[in-house]
């Protein structure tokens, strides 16, 4: 179980780097007068991220039974996600020189405000699951414990474990919020100052080195 999730550490530090971006929406649900809402999102994020890994790990023992080497197309899948991670690198650098659309933030974050929790926390689970960088992020972790051990008891608590420190950039607000207090604000203000300045730079630089250490690592198993 331990070895299975420090295989997948560096997806899950990854996806604290790629998800950002989303961090001034988390700022904007910590601030609501309804306290729940953050809850809300966290939960619809994690439940949707733990059911999309789930998935995979369940389609990767099924198609290997009996505890053996992981089937060539889940290899050649993992091989293609990283491809796609490089390619979604390679998109995100090549809008560094462009006139950044995030300096306020993305039109729809600013309607986040007015909606029900129930809604937030579709919008969380969305954001992990439906999401083509997110879901492509969650699936390559999720293979990468699969393909570490056969337990299924191990393999959920590694997940389990794997979401949780991938969902730390979104829970820093309230970590800062509590830690800070009111000047808080302050940090935040100046932290997504500079986010929309450099976001698709930082991004794209995660996302390169993730889906150089996904393609790596399945070109390393297809070899062997």
């Amino acid at each position: 179980m331990i070895s299975a999730f420090l295989e997948a550490l560096p997806v899950a530090l990854g996806i604290v780097g790629a998800t950002l971006p989303l961090v001034g929406l988390a700022l904007i649900l910590v601030s609501r007068s309804d306290k729940r809402a953050f809850s809300c999102f966290l939960a619809g994020w994690y439940v949707s991220a733990v059911g999309l890994g789930a998935v995979a790990i369940a389609v990767s023992d099924i198609s290997t039974p009996g505890q053996q080497p992981p089937a060539p197309w889940l290899l050649w899948l993992r091989l293609c996600l990283g491809a796609a991670l490089v390619g979604l690198a390679i998109k995100k650098l090549a809008k560094r020189g462009e006139k950044n659309a995030e300096v306020d933030g993305p039109g729809w974050m600013g309607k986040v405000e007015s909606l029900t929790n129930r809604s937030i926390f579709l919008v969380g689970a969305g954001l992990a699951a439906i999401n083509p960088k997110n879901a492509v992020l969650f699936i390559s972790g999720s293979l990468t414990i699969a393909a570490k051990t056969y337990n299924p008891l191990e393999q959920l608590i590694a997940l389990v474990f794997f979401v949780g420190i991938a969902s730390l950039g979104l829970v820093s607000p309230l970590l800062l919020k509590v830690l800070l207090g009111q000047n808080a604000d302050q940090f935040f203000a100046s932290f997504n100052t500079l986010l929309a300045r450099h976001s698709a730079t930082i991004v794209g630089l995660v996302l390169l080195v993730l889906g150089g250490i996904v393609t790596l690592n399945a070109l390393s198993e297809i070899t062997t």
